[in-house]
């Protein structure tokens, strides 16, 4: 019942919206669609060793140590929060052999991104591409459509956990400064009204300054949460082992390490330079799954089986969640993980956010009347300029008028259908969670990223890479191993989603 529920709010509008923008504002400035109108022509390829590749390359925008730190921070999200819980019976040695895993398989596809990437650069002779034609490029209609829903699935999905999960630390941090114990229903609305409000109401900039400053808040308690948690990691605790139990798992793991979103912002910031990129994307990567493993070993080290029976015994939710009992100590390192939750939570909930309102602004721009044009921008932007300094004059002032019926618009196709759901059942937070890694990531950056390659590098004659039968690439492929390895990873995922719906399936029917 809770998947259909999920995918019928995310049929309703991916049926209208075949097209899909960046992935988040905050992260992917060049992934819109309206990056083409600022292209410019990139060198002509010729072949040299065997493989065309770019006369010269795109002038790099930003240095190696940024596109590391760009990765490493998209990575870090709120699905940190739900590791604890879905790795609990597996214990501690599975879950990091795993998550190892799981890296890898994660950044050999941000791998296939960024060569399928900059081959389209180099076929469409444009400085930025989206996902979404890149999938077009090489997929066609219906690969760009399966990315477009997949896109809609994951933001619906996530964002109906980030409500359910911050509006429950909302109602805790109320109750904790001695304020009135509100029923559990009305966290997502408070969550929504506060946080909502607040990305809404502010410019651009204010979200930018914002979210840097909660970041910086994710790593400053994170660090205290390992420098409180470590003295109380007990051994026996960590020997705990049931590598039969981390499959279920696996979902969450993929979740919590996607950074594919801006890979393409990556690629145009380096230039092209595939060593760059490819050390950008391995080590930018690898810090967040350091981070998950050490975040790991102090809740896991921390936490007895035995509260876990107690949860049970006492009629608690069907997951346990070890981090909720932790919260609820009153001691310091409780205070530090919730935290660490609500800022982990901010942060990811204003990217997704000002991505999904970003998509529903493409989608819906001719039914709300919006110019999504460069020049119509710099209009905007020169209006809100002269109202902020005072200088409003009839036509900004009616302009500003205007967009904020359409701002609000937008901002309630993102947040109300998945408010309702949240509502309607206050439980799906790890349901949500799931499905967007199952249905959502293994999808978009697990099957999708793999396909495009194989059609790019093996296409045949009729793709519109290829020459005289062969493929003409601007790029060698960044992922060795050739059918076999592409093969492998997206038959993998395929495996998993299939494993998990078969699993849903038979829920459903007993």
């Amino acid at each position: 019942m809770r998947i259909h529920l999920l995918i019928h709010v995310v049929a309703a509008a991916s049926a209208i919206m075949p097209r899909i923008p960046a992935f988040s504002r905050r992260h992917s400035p060049v992934l819109s669609l309206q990056a083409p109108e600022a292209q410019r022509d990139l060198p002509v390829a010729t072949e040299a060793g065997g493989f065309p590749i770019p006369v010269g390359s795109l002038e790099p925008t930003g240095s190696l140590l940024g596109a590391i730190a760009l990765i490493a921070g998209t990575t870090v999200g709120a699905g940190i929060l739900a590791l604890p819980a879905k790795t609990f019976d597996a214990g501690f040695a599975p879950s990091a052999v795993t998550l190892l895993l799981c890296w890898a398989y994660m950044s050999a596809s941000g791998l296939l991104i960024a060569e399928v990437n900059v081959n389209t650069l180099c076929a469409l002779e444009k400085n930025a591409v989206s996902l979404d034609s890149m999938a077009e490029e090489t997929l066609g209609q219906a690969g760009a459509r399966v990315s477009g829903a997949a896109y809609v699935f994951i933001h619906y999905a996530l964002l109906i956990a980030y409500m359910l999960q911050g509006g429950n630390l909302l109602i805790e941090y109320l109750a904790a400064l001695g304020g009135a114990s509100l029923p559990t229903v009305c966290g997502p609305p408070l969550f929504v009204l506060l946080a909502g409000g607040a990305v809404f109401a502010s410019s651009e900039q204010q979200v930018e300054t914002g979210n840097s400053l909660l970041f910086g808040g994710v790593l400053a308690t994170f660090v205290a949460l390992v420098a409180l948690g470590a003295p109380n990691v007990d051994a026996e605790l960590l020997a705990r082992s049931d590598i039969g139990a981390v499959v279920p798992a696996v979902p969450i793991m993929v979740l919590s390490l996607v950074f594919h979103n801006v890979v393409p912002t990556v690629c145009y910031q380096l230039g092209c330079d595939l060593d760059k990129i490819r050390t950008a994307i391995l080590a930018g990567s690898a810090i967040p799954t350091l981070m998950f493993i050490l975040w790991n070993l102090v809740i896991l080290g921390s936490v007895p089986p035995e509260a876990a029976a107690a949860a049970a015994a006492s009629g608690g939710s069907a997951v346990f969640d070890p981090l909720e009992g932790l919260r609820a100590s009153g001691d310091a390192f409780g205070s530090v993980v919730r935290a660490f939750s609500l800022c982990a939570i901010l942060t990811s909930f204003i990217g997704f956010v000002l991505g999904l309102v970003d998509y529903f602004a493409d989608a819906l721009s001719g039914p709300l009347g919006i110019d999504t044009s460069l020049q119509a921008k710099e209009a905007l932007s020169t209006a809100e300029a002269g109202t902020v300094e005072g200088r409003e004059g009839g036509s900004a002032e009616a302009g500003a008028r205007y967009t904020l019926v359409q701002k609000a618009s937008l901002f309630a196709c993102a947040l109300l259908p998945p408010l309702a759901t949240a509502l309607y059942d206050p439980s799906l937070f790890f349901a949500a969670l799931d499905n967007a890694g199952t249905f959502g990531i293994l999808v978009l950056f697990g099957i999708i990223p793999a396909a495009m390659a194989w059609q790019q590098r093996y296409g045949g004659a009729n793709d519109p890479y290829a020459s005289d039968g062969d493929q003409l690439l601007a790029v060698s492929p960044m992922l060795p191993g050739g059918r076999l390895t592409l093969g492998l990873m997206a038959g993998g995922a395929a495996g998993i989603v299939a494993l998990e719906s078969y699993e849903r399936l038979a829920g459903v029917i007993a």
